[in-house]
Order: structure tokens, then sequence, then C-alpha cells
């Protein structure tokens, strides 16, 4: 199915939402678009990417004795 086709049944589907459910919507839209999940993940790769990372063979073998 096309993307223009689900983007109008998902609008078709909004349209058809009572106040309560609305709200419900966009309070998960907003939660999904800001989250801190999101931020710390960009924050991550950007580590990676500027070698700011310790290799798993070196961190298993600092803590080998607790494992």
């Amino acid at each position: 199915m096309k993307i223009e086709i689900r983007k109008y049944q998902l609008i078709e589907r909004v349209m058809t939402l009572n106040e309560n459910q609305l709200e419900k919507l966009e309070s998960f839209l907003a939660q999904e678009s800001g989250t801190e999940l999101s931020v710390s993940l960009d924050r991550a790769l950007q580590q990676v990417k500027e070698g700011k990372v310790t290799p798993h063979t070196q961190v298993r073998k600092k803590y080998e004795k607790w494992l």
C-alpha cells in the first residue's frame, strides 16, 4: 500500500476520535517525539564517532572477577 493512502486512512481514523481519544493520541505523540531515549542514542552515536568508547573485551577483562 502506498504511503499516501496509508496517511489518508490514518487521517480518516483521527477524524473519528472523540475528545478523550484525541487527547490520548496527542499525549502519545508528544512523548514519542521528545523521548530521552532518542537523545541518549544520539549522544551515544556521537561518542562512538569521536572514539570515546571502550571495547567490550576491555570492559569484560576489567570486571571479570564479578562475572
